[in-house]
């Protein structure tokens, strides 16, 4: 990843160990699929005791993004994100995220990624996501 044009002060919402509100990703790798882990709780819900759809997206994107920066090791940003929400995911919940790249031209990188219940491997949800490579000094 180029450093100069973005950096990591582990405070991301989705994947920084130092927001308190944060999810709190834990990621692995395994050959070009990338997985991440998490258990939303309360303050991730919107309905009571159901976490929050814009949680689910936010879980996709950013395993599709972190996917493309470890194969690639290139900075990008999202572009276009499709989500579709099969079912509730309930607060504290373990949810486990898959994601593999699909496709890549030029400056386009396309990725597919699921969220699913880790116990019962129920899909949460399913997602798409374009992303652009950032020049340098562009961010």
């Amino acid at each position: 990843m180029n450093t100069e044009v973005i950096r990591d002060n582990d405070y991301c919402f989705a994947c920084g160990e130092l927001n308190p509100m944060g999810l709190h990703l834990k990621f692995s790798q395994e050959g070009e699929r990338l997985r991440a882990s998490c258990r939303p709780g309360v303050h991730h819900q919107g309905y009571e005791g159901i976490v929050h759809g814009g949680i689910i997206a936010t879980i996709l994107d950013d395993v599709m993004s972190n996917l493309v920066a470890r194969l690639t090791g290139e900075t990008t940003v999202t572009a276009e994100l499709k989500v579709r929400l099969r079912r509730p995911a309930k607060v504290e919940q373990a949810l486990v995220a898959e994601a593999e790249m699909v496709e890549h031209r030029d400056r386009l990188y396309q990725a597919r990624a699921t969220v699913r219940a880790e116990a019962s491997g129920e899909v949460i949800a399913e997602g798409e996501s374009r992303m652009v490579k950032v020049p340098a000094g562009r961010l």
